[in-house]
């Protein structure tokens, strides 16, 4: 293989910055090799040989089927070689084919991909409502190798193909998260609508701002308009700012709509248009997000940051309640009572009209969610 290209760190900032977008992250130090045409092959059949922890790979297409000793069948046996020597390997795969239904059941029934989960291998299938048109490659969370070649033969020996070996810790961690943040169905199911990824993988705690509850135009105009589903959507937002470290990500409008509990017969346009209106709600009522919508399948949310101290609630409180046994008013009592014990202070203790005074509304609000907790406490 040929020695890597090793770029000027003032050439590398100002080439990253030129093809960056504005709003991105600080370039990442990276050492690059072209490996484009016939290069590609070797080059990731060497990754693979000496893959020590970790081969994820992202894919538009991979062709499992072609029989026979060719390229694509041995780097196949290379990456499987991989998995079973003990190398944590991970596909995300794509299943949007222009031949639909034919070339998606070929991909998801190949026995390959048996033999890839016997080794140990995790599969990820893209929802099919959603293309994946990736041709990534991430090894020992260090070598990225990204262009636009596909896991096929005509790409390894005849097309002519524009691919880069990029060296480089933190372009992998970057594209590792992104990865983690893709909506995914089960192999079996991948005609079948994306789960509520979402409220998946909660931490124990979420922590808000306690201007959220001390300040009237937040929570408290939220139980006034009885705006159960915003306040869900917000809490589930701010559980992923604090599960990305990120406080603008893009959101799969879909995804979200189930993670709301909103039901699986609805139509993907009709979930899009509910999940729409929320973030609209959201920015424009409460001023707490600011929400661009991209091609309307997605939308870019950015939260407000909120001066103040904060306060945390259980992540149980983050998830919607998927039996209404539990209101939006009983949510709120719940959230007004986790920041009142984090300041060493009783909900108990306290009258319904002091609480009514101290947080902006009717002490009849709080009388009710009372009553509630108490029914479902059995008292």
């Amino acid at each position: 293989m040929k020695q890597p290209l090793r770029v000027s760190a003032l050439f590398t900032l100002i080439a990253l910055f030129l093809v960056a977008p504005l709003n991105a992250a600080e370039p990442f130090p990276a050492t690059v090799l072209d490996i484009s045409d016939r290069a590609y092959e070797p080059a990731v059949k060497k990754l693979l040989h000496d893959a020590k922890s970790s081969v994820v790979i992202s894919m538009y297409a991979v062709s499992l089927g072609a029989p026979g000793n060719n390229p694509m069948r041995i780097m196949l046996e290379h990456l499987l070689d991989a998995a079973k020597r003990g190398v944590r390997v991970t596909l995300y795969l794509n299943t949007h084919f222009r031949e639909s239904e034919k070339a998606r059941q070929n991909l998801i029934s190949n026995p390959f991909l048996k033999q890839l989960q016997d080794a140990g291998a995790i599969i990820h299938i893209v929802p099919s409502g959603r293309k994946l048109h990736d041709k990534l490659i991430i090894v020992d969370s260090r070598y990225v190798v990204e262009g636009s070649t596909n896991w096929s033969i005509a790409a390894l020996r005849d097309n002519f193909e524009s691919s880069t070996l990029i060296d480089s810790p933190g372009l992998a961690a970057a594209k590792l998260e992104r990865l983690q943040s893709i909506p995914l169905v089960a192999l079996d199911k991948p005609n079948t609508k994306t789960e509520p990824f979402y409220i998946k993988d909660l931490p124990a705690t979420v922590t808000l701002s306690a201007a959220l509850v001390e300040d009237k135009k937040y929570l408290a105009r939220m139980m006034v308009t009885a705006s159960e589903r915003t306040l869900d959507l917000y809490l589930i937002l701010v559980a992923r700012a604090q599960i990305t470290g990120k406080k603008e990500f893009l959101v799969d409008l879909e995804t979200m709509g189930l993670s709301l509990g909103m039901p699986r017969t609805l139509s993907d346009s009709r979930l899009r248009q509910e999940v729409i209106k929320s973030l609209k709600k959201l920015g424009n009522l409460y001023g707490l997000v600011k929400t661009t919508f991209v091609h309307g399948r997605d939308a870019k949310v950015a939260l407000v940051d909120l001066p103040g101290a904060t306060f945390t609630i259980p992540s149980s409180l983050v998830k919607p309640d998927m039996d209404s046994e539990k209101s939006c008013l009983a949510k709120y009592y719940a959230i007004v009572k986790a920041y009142l014990a984090g300041r060493g202070e009783d909900i108990d203790k306290m009258s319904s009209p002091e609480l009514g005074r101290r947080f902006h509304v009717s002490h009849g609000l709080f009388a009710e969610a009372r009553r509630e907790e108490g029914q479902r406490q059995g008292r």
